[in-house]
């Protein structure tokens, strides 16, 4: 893609909405702001490695621009984490014929969100593709050439924690957007929001929810008071795999498949207490598309209900108002 398509809409459209749009412009303070209400929507920044701080991280476009340099013209990557952004980037080097080299310190690539085994599938189809993976580095070697950070997103929560808002984990909001303070919203990576669908606060780190997030609070400050209880998803291109979940990362107890475990298409199903919380699906967009349905209509499910491929979820979900 040219950069001249990247912008989401030209600086005109925001002057035919009546948007006054200032750029290059850092707020210090929400006190000198006048304003009846107020939306933080500041993001996330990528984390850095002690000794690494002049690494690679893709969160920008310059990020992007500097690591396609990389792609176009060296022979080796070496990359630390192997979470979405690791494992994608993995991906891509290899089909350009790079080396590459991912150090993790879980037991498998994402596997905090995914679980082991689900990881260790994905660690032997990378390693088929000629990934060197390094897993369990508690401590890393000295690195040498193009290094890629991939170590995840801390919020940018200074601007609300200066404004004494209520942080932890990200700026505090209810299922409305609604901050500590009135007259103040917060939405998508920065924010960390109640969500009605699991009873619990959550922040996820994925396009798909900040755009919808954002979304929803946008319309709360309008004045149409609709909680947001969509479940996250979100998708990873990775070789001829399309892996997609839906959830919140949030704790689980059980898992249980629906098909073949790795042998595409397959997803795997993620319980607390009984409950589906969470489902990763290969190349099964539509077992994931009908799960995350499920879930956002509250339909409890057996775990052998799920799991019978004679049984069509599709018409389940269909059968709920």
């Amino acid at each position: 893609m040219d950069l001249e398509e990247l912008p989401l809409r030209p600086s005109s459209q925001y002057r035919d909405l009546d948007v006054e749009l200032r750029l290059g412009v850092r707020v210090e303070s929400l006190a000198a702001l006048e304003a009846d209400l107020v939306l933080l929507a500041t993001g996330a920044r990528a984390r850095t490695q002690p000794g690494l701080e002049d690494g690679l991280t893709l969160r920008t476009l310059d990020d992007a621009v500097r690591l396609r340099q990389v792609l176009e013209t060296g022979d080796r990557l070496t990359i630390v984490g192997a979470g979405f952004i690791g494992c994608e980037v993995a991906a891509v080097a290899r089909g350009r014929g790079l080396e590459v080299t991912v150090y993790e310190r879980f037991g498998q690539p994402l596997e905090r969100v995914l679980g082991a085994q689900l990881g260790a599938y994905l660690a032997s189809v990378h390693r088929a593709h000629g990934v060197e993976l390094q897993l369990g580095v508690e401590r890393l070697p000295a690195l040498e050439g193009p290094v890629l950070v991939a170590t995840g997103s801390a919020p940018s929560v200074e601007l609300a924690a200066a404004a004494g808002l209520e942080i932890e984990g990200g700026v505090l909001v209810d299922e409305l957007g609604r901050t500590s303070r009135p007259g103040v919203f917060a939405a998508g990576d920065a924010a960390r929001f109640f969500s009605p669908l699991f009873g619990t606060h959550v922040r996820v780190e994925h396009f798909q929810t900040a755009w919808r997030h954002g979304a929803a609070v946008g319309r709360a400050m309008a004045g149409r008071l609709e909680p947001f209880a969509e479940a996250p998803w979100f998708w990873s291109d990775q070789y001829d795999l399309n892996l997609q979940y839906v959830g919140a990362g949030l704790p689980y107890d059980q898992t249980a498949v629906r098909g073949d475990f790795g042998r595409p298409p397959f997803t795997v199903l993620y319980f607390k207490a009984g409950r589906l919380v969470a489902a990763a699906g290969v190349n099964d967009h539509h077992t994931v598309s009908q799960v995350r349905r499920l879930l956002e209509l509250r339909v409890d499910l057996a775990v052998e209900q799920l799991t019978d491929l004679g049984v069509d979820l599709k018409r389940l979900a269909r059968a709920r108002p």
